[in-house]
């Protein structure tokens, strides 16, 4: 018996960065908690922007925010996990001599970024996303208390332009993934969508093996690994395709939708 079910956002349900999202979800979504099935929106994104994508579900719903650093539900927060302030500044140093990407610190109430109001990615989060992001003249003048994600943005291909953070110091100190084409997040080490998901399990005392995640990039793979059937869409990454259990249809067929109808 299915008791939990949770979800990827952007290339899993919608086109990334998207915020136009079929309105059947919702009604399916209701559907789905009066049987006792619950549901929760698993993404790399700010949770601003997830409620405002869900909000005619807002209050049926759990939110994994952040790549797993915030969970939470509309009225409250469970869990949240914030890098070491001792980390901050000195990863903040490295990027911008290592490598030509835009970087966004983000809190639970909002990112920052240094690129300028005219400029991706503050444009990109603010009309995109829907984030609460606000441009400052400096991330060096940023306070250090409750950072729970580092996103770096690369215009064309993120993940190649990040690739020594993977190599680096780094890569021992924060959980890198790759969140899309455009971007690569950096969490603290115990942090991510499958933790965040294992934790939503215990706190609603529900048994992995009843549970389904959807997701399709490689920051949703931590969520296969602590979820009972695991499920990507057709127009996944080849190695998120090669991990999951079941491969559904891609967003642009709803592909998600109609598995959660076959719940009903």
């Amino acid at each position: 018996m299915i008791r939990l079910i949770a979800s990827d956002i952007d290339g899993t349900l919608v086109r990334e960065s998207s915020h136009h999202i079929n309105p059947e979800y919702f009604d399916v979504i209701r559907a789905l908690k009066a049987k006792g099935i619950r549901f929760c929106a698993c993404s790399g994104r700010q949770y601003k922007s997830i409620y405002e994508l869900f909000k005619p579900v807002a209050d049926d719903i759990y939110f994994i925010a952040e790549n797993g650093s915030l969970l939470r539900t509309k009225n409250e927060i469970l869990f949240q996990w914030a890098i070491e302030e001792k980390y901050i500044y000195p990863l903040i140093s490295d990027i911008r001599r290592e490598t030509d990407v835009d970087i966004t610190v983000s809190k639970a109430e909002c990112a920052y970024t240094e690129c300028g109001t005219h400029k991706n990615p503050y444009v990109y989060l603010r009309d995109a996303y829907k984030y609460a992001v606000e441009d400052i003249y400096s991330l060096d003048y940023l306070s250090k208390v409750g950072v729970l994600k580092f996103s770096l943005y690369h215009p064309k291909d993120a993940e190649k332009s990040c690739e020594w953070l993977f190599k680096s110091f780094w890569n021992d100190k924060f959980k890198i993934v790759c969140s899309g084409a455009n971007w690569v997040d950096m969490c603290a080490m115990n942090a991510g969508k499958g933790e965040a998901y294992a934790l939503l399990q215990e706190y609603l005392d529900i048994p992995k093996e009843e549970t389904i995640y959807f997701g399709d990039n490689m920051n949703d793979l931590t969520a296969f690994e602590e979820t009972g059937t695991s499920y990507t869409v057709a127009n996944a990454r080849s190695e998120v395709q090669h991990e999951a259990d079941i491969v559904a249809a891609s967003y642009k067929q709803d592909g998600v939708l109609k598995v959660l109808k076959s719940f009903l």
